[in-house]
């Protein structure tokens, strides 16, 4: 997988796995289905249009594109529906609407997408 966007390490990252699989940057940016001028904005952190992609939508993209498969609590954690209470109190079997409950992974990986850190940068303290 590749690091999170906002890695220092994600541009040197995202261009060594693309150059050993032997892709251009047109490839890849066809394979991801973004423009052709993204991938060298990625990889090249000194040039004037440096961007850094998206969580949600980019990063997951760039990562299949580029052959990894991406952690099923990383996948998880990307749903956008607005979550409330459940009613039933069954935290197993969420559905939509409802808040379910989370393994300390999947909290974490939730976490790390949101503020843009890489998963093992998170870490969480329950006081109880």
């Amino acid at each position: 997988m590749l690091p999170y966007p906002s890695s220092p390490e994600f541009p040197a990252a995202l261009k060594a796995r693309r150059v050993s699989l032997g892709m251009s940057r047109s490839a890849l940016a066809r394979e991801a289905k973004i423009h052709v001028v993204m991938p060298r904005r990625y990889e090249e952190p000194d040039c004037g249009e440096f961007a850094r992609p998206r969580v949600d939508t980019t990063w997951l993209a760039l990562n299949k594109a580029l052959g990894y498969d991406m952690p099923n609590e990383i996948l998880g954690s990307l749903v956008q529906e607005p979550l409330t209470p459940s009613v039933d109190g069954d935290a197993g079997t969420a559905k939509a609407g409802e808040v379910k409950a989370l393994t300390l992974a999947e909290a974490k990986a939730g976490l790390a997408l949101t503020f843009g850190v890489d998963v093992d940068r998170i870490e969480i303290t329950i006081r109880g």
